[in-house]
């Protein structure tokens, strides 16, 4: 495992890095769990039968993300794998655009919108340099994505810019202290806690192991996935309002082999350390004033 401190790819050219998630993420996000539940088309039929699985699975998305509150709202939602959020945004009569650095998922989000009647915009991009005026929306939902970016700070100062005075971000990321990463890495994880908590610094952490995570179907890693705790993250948010967290997600897997996901989810384990951050934030209405 490896550490860093603020941007761990601060070196690393961007182009490159765009250039090796649109590979990866070409394999759609979601895809081994379509096999899994025997989604074998991109019929209507197929995709809603794959959204009740997803929303199935992840019954706590609904605490994070108001759809009911998005109507007539500009939201932006950064990758966007299957489609599902995507499709459940637009149905809320929010004003949609999607935003995929990969092809395959900005085509299945562009043929969902067409399949079902509903208006949106969909774009192929990188948040990181993200092809939109400042300013351009109210909401930005992004589940599982900045921390693939290759730069999870500058991704989020990149939400920054583009939401309105008063709009609010959504993400999740994934969780630095779960009990998976100290299950699968104790001494790494521990060295990591201390040193952030020693010296105060923003940082954020590179697994050893990400195809636990994201794997593509030959079972390789994404190119860049970022750890992060809380104080660390709510650090890179240091430009918004309103900063509020909460872990989430537990598997059936060592060490918890013995007791089923719906116990987990029902424990309070997720709540203390949880594979998955949600967080949301706001951007001041107005400019914080310095001192």
């Amino acid at each position: 495992m490896q550490e860093s401190k603020s941007n761990p790819f601060v070196d690393q050219d961007r182009s490159a890095a765009a250039a090796a998630n649109a590979v990866f993420w070409n394999d759609l996000c979601g895809s081994a769990a379509a096999r899994a539940w025997g989604i074998t088309d991109r019929s209507m039929d197929s995709l809603r039968r794959y959204d009740e699985n997803f929303l199935g699975y992840y019954p706590y998305l609904s605490c994070h993300v108001p759809w009911t509150r998005l109507h007539g709202k500009r939201v932006l939602e950064i990758g966007l794998g299957y489609g599902t959020v995507s499709q459940k945004l637009a149905e809320t009569g929010a004003v949609f655009t999607g935003l995929d650095i990969a092809a395959n998922p900005v085509a299945m989000v562009r043929h969902r919108l067409r399949q079902n009647g509903l208006p949106g915009n969909v774009v192929r991009g990188d948040i990181t340099v993200a092809p939109f005026a400042d300013a351009s929306f109210d909401v930005i939902v992004a589940i599982g994505a900045l921390h693939h970016t290759g730069n999870l700070r500058q991704a989020i100062a990149s939400c920054s810019r583009l939401l309105a005075p008063g709009g609010r971000l959504i993400g999740m990321v994934y969780y630095a202290y779960s009990y998976r990463k100290f299950w699968q890495e104790p001494m790494a994880t521990i060295r990591h806690l201390l040193r952030e908590l020693s010296d105060g610094s923003e940082t954020t952490m590179q697994s050893g192991d990400t195809c636990t995570y994201d794997r593509s179907i030959d079972g390789s890693a994404a190119p860049f996935t970022e750890f992060v705790s809380v104080r660390s993250l709510r650090s890179m948010c240091s430009d918004f309002d309103d900063f509020t967290a909460r872990t989430e997600n537990a598997l059936r897997e060592p060490p918890l082999i013995l007791w089923s996901r719906d116990k987990l989810l029902a424990s309070p384990l997720p709540r203390i350390c949880g594979l998955d951050l949600y967080w949301s934030c706001v951007r001041p209405s107005e400019p914080a004033t310095k001192h």
